[in-house]
């Protein structure tokens, strides 16, 4: 009798996760037993649950950037907004860029625009010279490449090959700072960048919470990753993140640079705002809408 109401129990637990997570993709968990399941079903509702703002703002697309989105009517909301920017992100990328051929490309997109022969590094903020970038000619080299989402969890869904070089996710870092978070998920924390939860997860820093958060929502929508692999509180924790910290001069640099290099923008640097559009706010939190 106690299994039978254990299992029962169980089945309703189970259902209840699923109708509150109804917007997620479970088709990605459908080779997975009905326990892990649940567990990133839970994961996906997150502590912070997304909901509609009760008034949505006004988006006028500035004239600079109307060359770009001007396909897109703005005065949808959520999934018919997801579909069209993710149409019009997958359809600009044109110029698909080999992981191994990067260099030239992340150097222009994060270069030190105060010391041009330096690059910024991801997570803490170093100004280092270029010349410690590893590379082939040099193995040695201090610096290496950080993937936003772990290539190791990118490699799970579909040809990799496309996601693992697109620039709009890659980062230089620190090699000591690239080993130490490895593909942990992301966690919600304070002050500078460091493992949380006895290490089994990685603060990004105050600094660089909101770069995360508007690299991992692009990575949703050119290529549909799911959350639960990088953030220990689903989408939710991303768009906290993306209220809490305003796009900084090095994302704007980066998109310019990185559209010059493979086409396509990402839309939540342009305009955070999107993304509680897309898909809600938490905490009362909405994103600065840049274009009223």
């Amino acid at each position: 009798m106690f299994s039978f109401m254990k299992n029962i129990a169980f089945l309703f637990s189970f259902f209840w996760v699923f109708i509150s997570c109804k917007g997620e993709d479970f088709s990605l968990m459908k080779n997975q037993d009905p326990y892990q399941q649940l567990e990133l079903l839970a994961q996906q509702k997150a502590l912070y649950l997304p909901h509609p703002p009760k008034n949505y703002q006004r988006v006028t697309i500035p004239t600079r950037l109307k060359y770009y989105y001007q396909s897109v009517d703005f005065s949808k909301n959520g999934d018919e907004l997801k579909e069209a920017l993710a149409v019009l992100t997958i359809t600009k990328h044109t110029h698909f860029i080999p992981y191994g051929r990067r260099h030239p490309f992340l150097e222009k997109a994060n270069k030190d625009i105060h010391h041009p022969d330096k690059v910024l590094l991801v997570y803490t903020g170093e100004s280092r010279s270029k010349s410690e970038v590893q590379k082939r000619n040099q193995p040695d080299g201090s610096i290496n490449t950080e993937h936003i989402y772990p290539q190791s969890y990118i490699k799970k869904y579909g040809d990799p090959e496309q996601p693992l070089g697109d620039l709009h996710h890659l980062h230089y870092i620190d090699s000591s700072v690239n080993s130490s978070r490895g593909n942990l998920p992301f966690t919600d924390g304070k002050g500078e960048a460091s493992r949380k939860n006895k290490g089994k997860a990685w603060y990004p820093s105050d600094e660089y919470k909101g770069d995360v958060a508007r690299m991992l929502l692009y990575m949703f929508l050119r290529y549909n990753l799911p959350f639960h692999h990088v953030s220990t509180e689903g989408v939710g924790l991303l768009l906290k993140w993306n209220a809490q910290d305003k796009v900084s001069e090095l994302e704007l640099q980066r998109n310019n640079e990185i559209e010059q290099a493979q086409g396509n923008r990402n839309p939540f640097i342009d305009n955070p705002y999107l993304a509680t559009k897309i898909f809600g706010q938490v905490e009362e939190l909405s994103a600065e809408n840049l274009w009223p």
